[in-house]
């Protein structure tokens, strides 16, 4: 932990980074939460069929979850997203003629409530 979660439009496969949004996210977010940079784990899932409301036809997105363990400043967390933000948007961009939503949660997981095995 943390997890970091990527879901993205199919048709952004093409123009969307992820292997370099994820290092970059793996190197600059852990000093923002007083993490390890080999606790961050990140996982991608393309979204195949998506509807996002009326008239949203020209629309791709990109939603992105932050869940940490418990017990950071509301600050150090809104600092996060906001980095978490700023990455992704470096490395992803839309399809010609395609608006382009990049969205971040961060969220936290009470650290009472948390098991990992590892080998």
């Amino acid at each position: 932990m943390p997890f970091v979660t990527v879901e993205y439009s199919e048709r952004l496969a093409a123009t969307f980074d992820r292997r370099a949004f994820a290092h970059e996210v793996h190197e600059v977010a852990p000093a923002l939460i007083n993490a390890s940079t080999e606790a961050f784990k990140t996982r991608f899932r393309r979204i195949e069929e998506s509807y996002f409301g009326a008239a949203e036809d020209d629309l791709d997105a990109v939603f992105i979850e932050v869940a940490i363990a418990s017990g950071r400043t509301p600050r150090a967390i809104e600092v996060l997203t906001e980095t978490v933000l700023e990455i992704a948007r470096k490395h992803v961009s839309g399809a010609e003629g395609r608006r382009l939503h990049v969205l971040v949660e961060s969220r936290e997981i009470e650290r009472d409530f948390y098991r990992a095995h590892k080998e």
